[in-house]
């Protein structure tokens, strides 16, 4: 809702600052967001001579706050400041009641500074300060937003009111946002005596050897006092990573001990000579603070891109690795290969390891997702590749998402991907039932898990400065976590040396120990082979650019695509009529159609030619279907058959009705000889066909049955039984049916039964 005091802010920001190049205009509507905090600090930045205007608050800017004298209550008939008006701007765009854009700081002012020192938990004063500039001039924001919790927003306020002097003022709105995520370590380093001052921006923060070297020995039950400042912080990463301790005062009690314990033992941190259950070491911290934890900690698990040779499997058993993650197929910079072959399957099970597999082609950016179709091709070729090397049934694969993405990317590609991956898992393309899991940094694998898209999550935690891994805890379905790459021989002397990434393992996917036995292909034919699956890929590709845009995409997601076989899209209930809506694909092409089919005629722009979106239209003109509620269902569908046709670029759509079962049904059809237009060495008919079958509910009062078969000998036409169907479906439809039959004498006025 636009709000008044908004629409000042926006309109004095863009009257003071609209002539200068840096300003870039606010939109006046009232509304206040990131775009309008964005404004306030490209304001503070010009006003106050700081060069590049950013609108971002980076070490210059708050220097500058710094420097500023501090400014109290002044009289009301006092000149106005140009930065006051900054800052009541800035109130407002909080939230806060500035009273308006006078550059007078006076009581409304100084009463709106209180409230929002009060919010931040900082000294309240009501005096601006460079604590004041930092918070208000900011993109933070001082009350629980719509997603914040509580908790964290106490996490939050305690934060400012322990160390806003060394680390400055942070947001409490309830959201573990980078700064928060950041100043949990930049508090524990100035609790260790590391920073005594402020520390500027907290961007890249890091938990490095020197915070190692200043960690207490231990931190445990009892030991409080002079260690609670390092407790609360154990508190604060315990609720942050999913473990309630209750309190937040550093009181390190029974409960902190056993959610600690609680947290080691679901990391993994027990089991390998690392932690002593329910202490925290600087282990133990580090992994509460940081995603990727203890770099130098054991791990069970690894994954890398060379192709094992007998040696250097060996050296990883000997390591103490137990399972290797291994790339089904691809090249690394387009020329060395890193898939799986078969001579390596024998070398890593004669060093007594495990493989969990990964497919992964791409995935390093958004523009891999951006392509509708990604989904379908890399699922058809990872299953493909799985197969030829005798991956067993049930196994999960592990597919990238190997960047840091915002959430709108999230919804608008990343799901979608991962949806398509589902369509094909769940075909009968999927012989072996192999699983999908995920890779890629936290908040994506929680978000792809709890959608049901992905079994299990092989976390990115090695980039930690990542957003999706900053104050995030890990997947509640984790079974791999990468935390650290190893250089060439930093660990072990192979040859020839190889990179390798430390993995840690929950055990909850224990890898393949045995592979099935298939016919030998030598990495060469492996290599080749890629191209073979392009039939099996574009047919269910093309189904799936069908039912896309008639809305029947999850219907599939949710189930198997079977080929010859009807399957159910949707039952619709309607005032005296049920529309059953099925689908049914086939390998070859149609030719049943009612009346000559149309030719899809796409432009040079990707759009349906004129005449070519007519014809759909009217592809059921001749067919009287009469003024129904389900008529609304037809008609929609047929609006939706010109986005089919964009979608499949070529073949032939029609329509068909048969009256040879119970009930009437209506069928549109989209065939195809060619699913890739654009090869010359493939020709692969397919059909598609999806139909409405109409099923009215009789009113009591008329007891009978219409028989197709008796109307059509009795010299009706399709085209009219279809109408009398119709009409049945209406409202009183049924009386006026019966008195049609019984005037042109197919139904007696005391008949009873069927006709």
């Amino acid at each position: 809702m636009a709000d008044a005091n908004i629409l000042k802010a926006q309109k004095y920001l863009n009257n003071m600052y609209g002539h200068r190049s840096e300003w870039v205009k606010l939109e006046e509507d009232g509304l206040t967001g990131t775009l309008l905090c964005q404004g306030i600090i490209r304001a503070f930045q010009i006003e106050n001579g700081i060069s590049p205007v950013t609108g971002n608050v980076g070490d210059l800017t708050l220097s500058k706050m710094r420097s500023l004298d501090p400014i109290s209550k002044m009289n009301a008939d006092d000149e106005g400041i140009p930065n006051v008006c900054i800052l009541q701007c800035a109130l407002f765009a909080k939230g806060y009641n500035a009273g308006g854009i006078t550059g007078v700081y006076y009581t409304t002012g100084v009463n709106a500074v209180r409230e929002f020192q009060d919010d931040a938990n900082i000294e309240v004063t009501g005096i601006i300060d460079w604590k004041v500039w930092m918070g208000l001039v900011s993109l933070n924001w001082f009350n629980k937003t719509s997603g914040g919790k509580d908790k964290i927003v106490q996490i939050q306020q305690q934060l400012n009111a322990d160390w806003s002097d060394i680390i400055g003022v942070g947001p409490c709105d309830g959201v573990v946002s980078r700064f928060t995520a950041y100043a949990l370590i930049a508090a524990l380093q100035a609790a260790e005596g590391i920073y005594t001052d402020f520390i500027g921006s907290l961007d890249g923060t890091n938990f490095g050897d020197q915070t190692t070297a200043n960690f207490p020995t231990v931190l445990k039950q009892g030991q409080n006092g002079e260690y609670v400042k390092y407790n609360k912080l154990v508190q604060y990463g315990l609720y942050l990573n999913g473990y309630d301790p209750g309190r937040f005062d550093g009181n390190f009690d029974s409960t902190t001990k056993s959610q600690v314990a609680a947290f080691q033992e679901f990391y993994a941190l027990t089991g390998i000579g690392l932690v002593t259950s329910g202490e925290v070491n600087c282990s133990t911290m580090k992994s509460l603070l940081t995603s990727k934890g203890d770099t130098n900690r054991t791990a069970k698990a690894c994954d890398c891109s060379t192709v094992l040779n007998s040696q250097q499997a060996q050296d990883l058993k000997s390591a103490g690795y137990q399972v290797v993650g291994r790339y089904l197929t691809g090249t690394v910079a387009g020329s060395r290969r890193k898939f799986i072959t078969f001579e390596e399957i024998e070398n890593i099970k004669n060093a007594g390891l495990r493989v969990f597999p990964i497919y992964q082609d791409g995935g390093y950016q958004l523009s891999y997702f951006q392509d509708l179709k990604q989904g379908t091709v890399d699922a058809h070729t990872a299953i493909s590749a799985a197969k030829r090397i005798g991956v067993p049934e049930g196994t999960v694969i592990y597919f990238a998402v190997d960047f840091d993405c915002y959430s709108y990317q999230m919804t608008s590609f990343i799901v979608p991907y991962f949806k398509k991956l589902n369509l094909v898992f769940k075909s009968s393309t999927n012989s072996k039932n192999y699983k999908i899991g995920i890779y890629a940094p936290r908040y994506i694998c929680s978000y792809i898990s709890d959608l049901g898209l992905a079994k299990y999550s092989f976390v990115a935690d090695m980039s930690s400065g990542y957003s999706c891994n900053l104050g995030y805890p890990i997947p509640e379905n984790w079974a791999f976590d990468q935390f650290y790459e190893l250089k060439g021989n930093e660990q072990f002397n192979s040859t020839p040396s190889f990179d390798l990434d430390k993995v840690g393992y929950s055990g909850r996917d224990t890898g393949i120990s045995n592979f099935d036995e298939v016919p030998y292909l030598t990495p060469d034919q492996l290599a080749e082979s890629n191209s073979e699956n392009m039939v099996e890929i574009q047919r269910d590709q093309f189904v799936y650019n069908v039912l896309e845009p008639l809305g029947y995409l999850d219907v599939v997601s949710n189930a198997s695509l079977t080929y010859n076989q009807e399957f159910l899209l949707d039952t619709i209930s309607l005032n005296g009529l049920t529309v059953r809506v099925t689908a049914e694909v086939s390998d070859t092409l149609a030719t049943n159609f009612d009346g000559n089919p149309i030719t899809i005629d796409v432009d040079n722009t990707g759009k349906l030619t004129a005449s070519c979106e007519a014809e759909i239209e009217g592809l059921i003109s001749g067919i009287e279907l009469g003024d129904f509620e389900g008529i609304d269902i037809i008609n929609s569908t047929i609006d939706d058959l010109k986005e089919v046709a964009v979608s499949i670029t070529s073949g032939k759509i029609g329509v068909k009705v048969d009256l040879t079962s119970a009930f009437p049904k209506l069928t549109f059809i989209i065939t195809s000889e060619d699913i890739l237009p654009d090869s010359d060495e493939l020709d692969e008919e397919i059909t598609v066909e999806i139909s409405f079958e109409l099923i009215p509910t009789y009113e009591p009062e008329y007891n009978f049955e219409i028989n197709v078969e008796e109307l059509l000998a009795f010299g009706l036409t399709a085209a009219t039984i279809i109408g009398l169907m119709a009409l049945a479906f209406t409202p009183g439809g049924q009386a006026l049916v019966v008195q049609y039959l019984i005037t042109i004498g197919v139904l007696s006025q005391a008949a009873a039964g069927g006709v």
